[in-house]
């Protein structure tokens, strides 16, 4: 039996929001590109003369990749719970309504891929939501399916999640790392407590308070992962400089036939003439290396499902060029990082 609700609220104009939805990713190339060339206005036209679009789109598009299925999954357990709870309509319900069940089964399956082993069983608690509000909205009359989804099915999902990743959970707590052990323990056990009703008073502060906080702070945390991604090469260039080997460490924003244009880690740009090159290397992003070492039978829980199942790249020694020394200092470096 599905929700008898009407929505009765006409329909507003939101034109100007669909104009504004490319005025965000493009402040966040802008703001990336100030933040790249540390505030210099002449190392920002450079960066921008030379840089292609698509290199600064991608940072942006793989951290949506993450953040949507939070945002639409989020949305719909709010605004359902806020439904539910109280009965009467918002602009939350209303938005939830909207969200076709293709679209949430959709941000499960991209969420699974995409997610780090380490939110995966929030993912697992916000879906068991998700199905267990939708069971109570749809077919509030047959008492055994609602307790089969809203109880029976989180419960064993718990017992599962906690036999499944209980070696992670004791690694955690023996590497003191707080918030791996949280995420890890917390979600499972809580996910039977998102599938019911709550109290109609303080419903509304809740379910719309967290949803208002969830639009405040994505575009900042968004904002904080582009910043940081990478959008230019980092290389290390060994030169002649007065008959003397140096390495200068930086990333590639052009090169042609004469000269390659680097913009070192400070923030400075460096003109090198190719005949002064003697070699050049492709340096690991410093951003890679991992936080903590906590895995699960070799799956860290800092990598998504598609990192881990694909092809691990061949273990490489470490090049004493990255680390701006000549390389002919000593061999390199032998041994190579974990599959991470």
């Amino acid at each position: 039996m599905k929700s008898t609700r009407r929505v009765k609220d006409a329909p507003r104009n939101q034109e100007w929001l669909l104009a504004l939805l490319p005025v965000f990713p493009l402040v966040l190339l802008v703001m990336r590109l100030w933040y790249a060339s540390r505030q210099d206005t002449q190392t920002l036209l450079l960066l921008l003369q030379n840089i292609s679009p698509l290199g600064l789109l991608s940072a942006v598009l793989l951290t949506t990749v993450w953040v949507l299925p939070a945002l639409i999954l989020g949305g719909r357990v709010l605004g359902t719970l806020y439904w539910i709870s109280t009965g009467r309509s918002s602009w939350l319900v209303r938005t939830a309504e909207r969200l076709p069940g293709w679209v949430v089964a959709l941000a499960v399956v991209v969420g699974l891929f995409a997610w780090q082993l380490r939110f995966l069983p929030t993912l697992a608690m916000l879906s068991l939501a998700v199905a267990g509000l939708t069971v109570r909205d749809r077919f509030a009359r047959h008492e055994g399916l609602r307790g089969v989804v809203c109880y029976g099915l989180p419960v064993m999902a718990a017992v599962i999640s906690y036999a499944v990743l209980w070696p992670a959970i004791g690694a955690a707590f023996a590497a003191r790392d707080v918030a791996t052990a949280l995420l890890l323990t917390l979600p499972p056990g809580l996910a039977v407590l998102l599938t019911g009703p709550v109290p109609p008073a303080p419903a509304r502060v809740l379910t719309h308070g967290i949803a208002i906080a969830m639009a405040v702070f994505t575009p900042f945390l968004v904002g904080v992962v582009v910043m940081k991604a990478p959008i230019l090469p980092l290389m290390a260039l060994q030169m002649t400089e007065k008959e003397t080997p140096r390495v200068l460490v930086g990333y590639l924003v052009a090169s042609d036939d004469q000269m390659s244009t680097v913009l070192g880690r400070e923030g400075v740009v460096s003109f090198v003439q190719n005949d002064r090159l003697q070699s050049k290397v492709l340096c690991p992003d410093p951003g890679e290396v991992p936080r903590t070492w906590v895995n699960l039978h070799g799956w860290y829980v800092e990598q998504s499902m598609i990192s881990w199942l694909a092809p691990a790249p061949p273990p490489a020694p470490g090049d004493l060029r990255c680390q701006g020394r000549p390389e002919d200092e000593g061999e390199h470096l032998t041994g190579g990082l974990p599959r991470y």
